[in-house]
């Protein structure tokens, strides 16, 4: 029987520490919120004036209720708003709203033929995040549904592939080029925490921990098969980056979900399709653990802490699924 179809283990504070050593379960987190009924497919345009061009956004929100965390999302390379149904709408029917930037890049609308110009595409990426929190009047103008919906003091930096470098930049990351010490940086502190659908140390031109390097609270999900176009092995690295902000020691807020078998993808239920069998017991653990560490973190909520400790997760899926705190 597939782990999909086995036993569904709802955590809370006065049951977690009896579920360690409970094998072949799926252990699911669904929220404390919902599920709600979303609208999937608002729509917002920006006029960028510093690069005279226009942003696309995709909004993702429950239908009622609120004000609700703000979640702001930087999919991959060459990808779209429109790619992550399967994530975002989860997080939406379960109280937040999500934010999905077309990039520069997003669906091959401009390509990198050298390195410079993927420097360029990262740097807009990195001030496309703050320009949406600049604007928020103005989406929520356009979206009429939104209003009374966003909590402006609760936002969660997301991402995903070259995103997931969008999204440390923006929470405290400061990287510098070797070759011409070039640090790239923001001085964006509206993003209370971070989340990342797979691990920036995996590309070719950044360093193993670098997932450690943002200063607000962080959570990764990765896999001994993650990984993307910018770090496939196909490519050598010119040089490689150093991260300026990596923690001495453990900080303690630092998440990491490791996936046995998990690739860049979940097997094509996000990002792009690949030649592989869809991961849907790993989607649907990273959706409740991703979703655990933003309810702990905006809404403080017992059960999501309990899900979170180390061990639990493990114990209940026969080691496929590992989480660890740094």
């Amino acid at each position: 029987m597939a782990l999909m179809q086995k036993v569904i283990v709802l955590f809370s504070t006065l049951i977690a520490a009896s579920l360690i050593g409970v094998g072949n379960a799926q252990t699911f987190y669904d929220g404390v919120i919902g599920p709600l009924s979303i609208t999937k497919d608002g729509r917002a345009t920006l006029a960028v004036p510093v690069e005279n061009r226009e942003m696309s956004l995709r909004i993702v929100y429950p239908d009622q209720g609120g004000p609700y965390p703000i979640i702001v999302f930087s999919h991959g390379t060459f990808s779209s708003s429109d790619k992550y149904n399967l994530v975002v709408e989860f997080w939406a029917e379960r109280g937040y709203v999500v934010i999905l930037p077309n990039h520069l890049d997003a669906n091959y609308g401009i390509i990198p033929s050298k390195t410079e110009d993927m420097i360029r595409i990262i740097h807009t990426r990195i001030s496309d995040m703050s320009f949406i929190l600049d604007n928020l009047d103005a989406i929520e103008g356009q979206n009429p549904g939104l209003k009374g919906k966003l909590n402006r003091h609760q936002i969660i930096a997301a991402g995903h592939s070259i995103g997931t470098q969008v999204v440390l930049v923006n929470t405290g990351q400061r990287i510098r080029n070797p070759t011409n010490n070039y640090v790239t940086e923001s001085s964006e502190d509206r993003f209370m925490a971070a989340v990342m659908l797979s691990d920036p140390g995996k590309m070719a031109m950044m360093p193993d921990d670098t997932w450690k390097g943002g200063s607000a609270p962080t959570f990764l999900s990765t896999g001994s098969e993650d990984y993307g176009l910018m770090g496939d092995g196909r490519r050598e690295a010119e040089y490689q980056n150093e991260i300026l902000t990596l923690p001495d020691e453990s900080t303690g807020d630092k998440y990491l979900l490791l996936i046995e078998r998990g690739d860049h993808y979940f097997g094509g239920l996000i990002h792009r399709d690949v030649d592989k069998a869809p991961d849907y017991d790993g989607l649907a653990i990273f959706n409740a653990a991703s979703l655990a560490f933003m309810d702990a973190h905006t809404r403080d909520a017992e059960s999501a802490w309990a899900f979170l400790k180390p061990n639990i997760l493990s114990s209940a899926t026969d080691g496929r699924f590992v989480l660890t705190v740094e």
